[in-house]
Formats: C-alpha cells, structure tokens, sequence
C-alpha cells in the first residue's frame, strides 16, 4: 500500500497494542464462557477494566499516528468515553448491573455506528475493511437488543458478552496488522 494515498488511521509502531488488546479481550471472552455460574458480576468488573486498558490504548494510540486525517478525533472521542465508563463501572458495582444492559447498548452503538462509518472510508485501502462493516452492523443489531429488551436474563447476557468478547479480541488483532508500518516505512 502507497503510504501517500489516503489510510484513515495510519500507521503506528505501537501496532502492538492492539495485538496484545485483542487477545487479551479473546481470551477474558473464552474464560466468561467457560464459567457462566459466576456471570453477571464478573462481566461488571471484567467490562470495566477492559474498557479502561481499551480507553487508554485508543488515546496512546491516537497520539501515536504517523498521518492525523479525517476521523482521528472520533477515535481520541471513543478513549475517553471508554475511560469515563470504565470508571462509573469500577467504582459502583450495584449501579452497574442494574444499568448493564443499557451502558452496553449506548456503548455498542457508538461503537457500531463508528466502526460502520470508519469501514466506509477505509474501503479500498484496507484489505479487512470488510471486516469493520460486519463488526458495527453486529454492534448496532446487539445495541437494539440491549437498550430494547434491558430485562433479559444475566445468563444471556453472559453469553451475549463472552461471544463479542472472543469477536471483538480476534477483530483487534485482525486490526493491529493493518496499523503496522511495513519495513519501508
């Protein structure tokens, strides 16, 4: 790929990040899977403290890219809003699972709705674009199913949780390959 034509996030050396993010996230998914008894209040925890380390790497990672085209500021956006829930989450644990199902659906639309956008504009220069489309059309579809239908049963939920945790680890990882600068650049 010509490093001069457009790339909407750049390049970075801290690709690597994102790398160690995704399977992080991956394998925090497999593990809630593995152990659904325990559920609810884990996710509560667990969701809070990825969010946090996912918040602080976007906001790394945005002062890191090599070319700060169109759209770095909604990343640097989404950092601090997963930092400021992450927060609320970690320091309130009876708030968070009364208003789990809401914080995901709010947070997967924007996070849909984002990755939508973001696929549009890395078309064609990007070879997994593709892949950003599908993760904010499955974003926006769970985002519905949670801000619609709050009352669902923590075991769903778990479940709902640990496959986009194991979706969304693998799509990062996915995504670090992409920001890696070839050895030319």
């Amino acid at each position: 790929m010509n490093n001069e034509v457009f790339n909407f996030w750049g390049k970075s050396k801290l690709w690597w990040l994102f790398l160690l993010l995704g399977v992080i996230i991956a394998g925090g998914g497999m593990w809630l899977a593995s152990a659904p008894v325990i559920g609810y209040e884990v996710i509560a925890m667990m969701f809070g403290w990825f969010l946090l380390f996912v918040g602080i790497t976007q906001i790394m990672m945005t002062t890191t890219l090599q070319k700060k085209l169109h759209g770095w500021g909604w990343f640097l956006a989404g950092g601090i809003i997963d930092i400021i829930i992450a927060i609320i989450l970690i320091m309130n644990l009876g708030l968070t699972e009364a208003s789990l199902p809401y914080i995901y659906g709010f947070l997967f639309l924007f996070k849909g709705v984002s990755s939508i956008t973001s696929s549009f504009m890395m078309m064609g220069e990007l070879k997994y674009w593709w892949l950003y489309l599908i993760n904010g059309i499955i974003l926006v579809i769970l985002a519905w199913i949670f801000i619609m239908l709050p009352v669902t049963a923590a075991f769903t939920l778990v479940f709902i949780t640990a496959f986009m945790m194991v979706y969304w680890g693998i799509s990062l990882v996915f995504f670090s390959w992409d920001l890696k600068p070839s050895n030319k650049e």
